[in-house]
């Protein structure tokens, strides 16, 4: 059986840990020996019969060097043969155990600054890459000189409903949702002017902006200013956005992705219109086809692109109904689990080979 230590850092269970979770139920039918890293405990709540989670203080300086070599200890016992980091959070602690245990180094790429943390003569030749999308894959090949047989695109698993949830209810106030940060540059603000924008033309929309961030006091004053308080909500982030989505109808993205983040697929999983600016990396943002994207990063462009949304509900639901069919071929649960369980034997069987050549 192969042995897998999959590195998990507290950024990348913010920005899919869903993923994660679907993936450990996964790979419990793959017949892989998972060992849960991670500082954060709710990696604990990831664990689920033969995935087993460490859960480890956090390496940091001055104690950094310490703490790795008791982890390492640690796994000892049951030294694994393929280490795999989620993210770039994770990144130096997984060389540490991949090093120690001489085990095969997979990284998952799924951000821009996964590709800017990466140094390809750190990591080695024979270090593997697991990207979530081509877009990331063609940035390791163009950026880092990345040979493309040492890449793999496997997109993250998102289950899918059985029908759209958007404009499902005629009698509902149109429900928009937006999970953004509230930071100055996430493009909240360019949503609640948008927002005024539509009420100006008579639409009227509830607006549940569901986040945290340094900014929010200010956006609450702008939502407070344009006298959108009766329209416009603001609430705590969802672990769980399953029943926020099933109540929506749009979903917006008001900026560009740097970063991928489950959200996107989780609204369109749930069948919601998803409007949202062009995205670099996200290769499931097909304009016209998956999402509604906005030509401009203004706040007319997106009121624009909504409106739109609005004014043709059908060919909107159309949009929502063909990105589940995107979903359901390119981003199923089982088909992740089963590729990454299939990367970790081909590791292993390589692993075996050369040993046997060598004798």
């Amino acid at each position: 059986m192969v042995s897998a230590a999959l590195c998990v850092d507290s950024e990348a269970l913010d920005r899919f840990g869903r993923v994660l979770q679907h993936l450990c139920v996964g790979l419990i039918d793959q017949a892989v020996s998972v060992r849960l890293l991670g500082s954060d405990a709710r990696v604990r709540s990831l664990a689920l019969g033969p995935i087993k989670s460490l859960v480890h203080p956090r390496i940091t300086w001055p104690a950094a060097n310490r703490r790795i070599e008791r982890l390492l200890d640690a796994l000892s016992a049951q030294p694994p043969t393929v280490v795999h980091a989620m993210s770039h959070g994770s990144y130096r602690l997984a060389l540490a155990v991949a090093k120690e245990f001489d085990a095969d180094l997979v990284l998952g790429v799924t951000s821009l600054e996964d590709c800017d943390r990466i140094v390809p003569q750190s990591v080695g030749k024979h270090a593997r890459f697991q990207a979530f999308s081509e877009p990331l894959a063609t940035l390791l090949e163009a950026q880092l000189k990345i040979a493309r047989k040492q890449i793999e695109v496997i997109r993250p698993g998102i289950p899918v409903a059985p029908r759209a949830a958007c404009f499902a209810e005629s009698g509902r106030a149109v429900t928009v949702l937006c999970t953004s940060a509230f930071e100055r540059d996430s493009g909240v603000d360019r949503l609640i002017a948008a927002v005024n924008l539509l009420a100006q033309r008579g639409h009227a929309l509830q607006v549940f902006l569901l986040g945290k961030g340094s900014y929010e006091s200010a956006l609450r004053r702008f939502v407070r200013s344009l006298n959108l308080s009766s329209s416009v909500t603001f609430a705590p982030s969802l672990y769980d956005l399953t029943a926020a989505m099933q109540s929506a109808d749009i979903f917006v993205r008001p900026s560009a992705d740097s970063e991928f983040t489950v959200d996107g697929l989780l609204a369109m999983g749930a069948g919601l219109v998803v409007v949202t600016d062009p995205s670099p990396l996200c290769d499931h943002v097909r304009p016209g086809e998956t999402a509604m994207v906005c030509a401009h990063p203004t706040a007319e462009s997106l009121a624009v692109t909504i409106e739109a949304v609005l004014n043709h509900r059908q060919e909107a639901v159309a949009v929502a109904s063909a990105a589940m069919d995107y979903l359901r071929e390119h981003h199923g649960v089982s088909m992740m689990a089963e590729r990454i369980a299939a990367a970790y034997r081909q590791r292993a069987l390589a692993r075996t080979t050369f040993a046997i050549r060598e004798r």
